[in-house]
C-alpha cells in the first residue's frame, strides 16, 4: 500500500490552491451571537450587520457567481433550547455577496436574538 504525505499541496504554478473536482466544500461559513451582535468564527465573511431583533445580514468577502447558492442554518436560543428555526424572510436580502437571516423561536415564530447562529453556504464563487 502506498502513502502520500505532504505539508502543502498547490496548483501547477506553485502558489495557487488545488482545484477541487467533483467535490464541493462550503464557500462561506459563519457562527455568530445575536446579542451582542458578534462573529464567533467565520470563513469568507467580511462583516455582520444587525438589522434588529433576530435578524442579521452575513456579508461575504468573495461573492457567489449568482444568487442560487444554498445556505444551511442552525440556531441555539439558550443552553436548553436547540434546533430553533433560522431562515430567510419574504423581505430578506439574498444577493451574491450578502444573506439576511431571521431567527425565530416557539410556536408563535417570534423573532429573538439567539445565543448562536450557524450558517454555511455552498455554490460557485464568482
Amino acid at each position: 500500500m502506498s502513502n502520500i504525505r505532504a505539508g502543502t499541496i498547490s496548483g501547477v504554478n506553485g502558489t495557487d490552491p488545488v482545484t477541487l473536482t467533483k467535490q464541493s466544500a462550503a464557500k462561506v461559513h459563519c457562527t455568530y451571537d445575536c446579542n451582542p451582535s458578534s462573529v464567533l468564527g467565520s470563513y469568507n465573511v467580511s462583516s455582520l450587520t444587525d438589522n434588529g431583533t433576530g435578524t442579521h445580514t452575513v456579508n461575504m468577502t468573495n461573492a457567489f457567481s449568482g444568487i442560487y447558492y444554498t445556505p444551511a442554518t442552525h440556531g441555539k436560543y439558550n443552553t436548553t433550547t436547540k434546533g430553533c428555526t433560522v431562515s430567510g424572510t419574504s423581505t430578506s436580502t439574498k444577493t451574491t455577496s450578502a444573506l439576511q437571516l431571521l431567527a425565530v423561536h416557539g410556536s408563535s415564530l417570534s423573532s429573538v436574538d439567539f445565543n448562536e447562529v450557524n450558517v454555511s453556504m455552498h455554490g460557485d464563487l464568482a
